[in-house]
């Protein structure tokens, strides 16, 4: 079950690279780093066997000492996130654990789910991101309703998304997993959006490879 080579916003992040006007919205794309999900019966007993812990009630989420996120989005699903600025093979290697597992007979493991050949995943910082998305997600982010590590699945700009709080405050962080085929109608609502705050999609050379 590879990732795709590509991110789906690859064809947007061109030249020698962006960076806003200031810090009050920064939006990157992370969909060409991996990212794994497992759902069904087992799911969760399974999990609790292969990482320290996993969140006990759905719509949370929790850090691991590397700093991968594992989100619980109900009973028996959860998503996995690596930290984008560690070297990790969190994904991988629970990939290869569930196929071995699988090839063994064990039963009542749930089943892997491809989110990095279904899903961007976009990551949102700056002061004002909560501004921001009041204005595409009838949801209220601000820090003090969506606390650390709080999940909300939800509607962003008519697009099914998942939006992960970061468990830092300072500044305030966003994970953002859509739909691949949606991508560049949210590249255009999410920079048309980030325009009023002086901010929008950030990039370097290195993200292009």
């Amino acid at each position: 079950m590879a990732a795709i080579a590509r991110s789906p916003f690859a064809h947007r992040l061109t030249g020698a690279g962006q960076t806003p006007q200031n810090e009050n919205v920064v939006i990157r794309d992370l969909s060409r780093l991996p990212r794994i999900g497992f759902k069904g019966n087992g799911t969760t007993k399974w999990l609790s066997s292969k990482v320290s812990a996993v969140p006990d009630i759905p719509n949370k989420a929790i850090a691991l000492s590397d700093g991968a996120l594992i989100a619980r989005l109900g009973k028996e699903e959860y998503l996995v996130l690596p930290d984008p600025d560690a070297v990790g093979n969190v994904c991988r290697d629970l990939e290869a654990s569930w196929n071995a597992d699988d090839a063994r007979g064990e039963r009542r493991i749930g089943y892997p789910l491809p989110r990095a050949d279904s899903h961007s995943w976009l990551h949102l910082e700056g002061r004002c991101i909560a501004q921001m998305m009041a204005k595409i997600c009838g949801v209220d982010l601000r820090s003090e309703r969506l606390l650390q590590g709080e999940v909300v699945q939800t509607v962003v700009a008519r697009i099914s998304a998942v939006l992960i709080r970061e468990m830092k405050n300072d500044p305030y962080g966003l994970h953002m997993l859509t739909d691949f085929a949606s991508a560049d109608y949210l590249w255009d609502v999410l920079q048309d959006a980030s325009t009023e705050f002086g901010g929008g999609f950030s990039w370097e050379r290195e993200d292009l490879k």
